[in-house]
């Protein structure tokens, strides 16, 4: 199947990329009340804002964080959750580096499943489209990680300090992790299983994936409230732009 053949398939029935439509005079501010190019952009305003409000600490939102850390760990301690759900832990761990045995390093899980599927796509369909994406998903987490570095926000406890490698907790790099690695691969994983229930069973595995992951960090009192949440807004920005490399569109009316 060509490139040509595949964009044409779309995300979903009835909104793959069609002929461009007659633009009005001010095609512009036209194009950009487009949900493709919409969406994204109220995405990052509110990733702003909360970056914004998390340098300003202490804030309403820093207070909010204090306030849901505080309640859940409560939950987590009176239940003895973080022993008798241990399962939460290692799915945290899924959104980073995972220690395997024999080998002197940690393996980036969600980096290696991007790349593996990338790979096998870009040469099962013949098409660069693949490797592009991997390089947008790629760059995506550099901004992610020089953004963790500027921000230099401290953790909620000790617990967390192994996880965010010497640079600070907002966005959260996890969070990142999961949405642009995992996030990519499953829009590879959609760019080639053109199907429409499948690609339906791929978003809600990766909907869930990524709040699993979001919640078992918080759980583990490894990131704040607010670092999970501004990770989900600015990587599913970045996400749509992923998207547009594979050569997906958004229709006003399926949006």
């Amino acid at each position: 199947m060509t490139d040509a053949q595949i964009a044409d398939t779309g995300l979903g029935a009835g909104s793959g990329p069609a002929a461009e439509p007659d633009r009005p005079p001010n095609s512009r501010r036209h194009a950009l009340r487009q949900p493709e190019a919409l969406i994204p952009l109220i995405l990052v305003g509110v990733f702003l804002v909360m970056w914004v409000l998390v340098l300003a600490r202490p804030t309403f939102l820093t207070s909010f964080d204090l306030w849901a850390r505080n309640h859940i760990q409560n939950v987590s301690h009176a239940t003895q959750g973080k022993n008798r759900w241990p399962v939460f832990k290692k799915i945290a761990d899924l959104g980073g580096g995972v220690a395997v045995q024999g080998v002197p390093f940690q393996i980036q899980v969600p980096m290696v499943a991007m790349a593996f599927v990338g790979l096998g796509a870009a040469l099962l369909r013949r098409s660069w489209r693949p490797v592009l994406a991997m390089a947008a998903g790629y760059a995506a987490l550099l901004v992610v990680l020089f953004l963790k570095a500027v921000g230099d926000r401290p953790g909620p406890s000790m617990a967390g300090q192994a996880m965010s490698g010497g640079l600070g907790y907002f966005p959260s790099g996890h969070t990142g992790n999961t949405m642009l690695g995992y996030g990519t691969a499953a829009l590879i994983l959609a760019f080639v299983l053109t199907g429409h229930r499948m690609r339906i069973a791929i978003t809600v595995a990766m909907t869930l994936w990524a709040l699993t992951v979001g919640f078992s960090l918080v759980w583990m009192d490894f990131h704040w409230v607010s670092d999970v949440l501004g990770s989900y807004a600015l990587c599913g920005a970045m996400l749509f732009g992923v998207a547009r490399v594979l050569g997906f569109r958004i229709s006003a009316d399926r949006a």
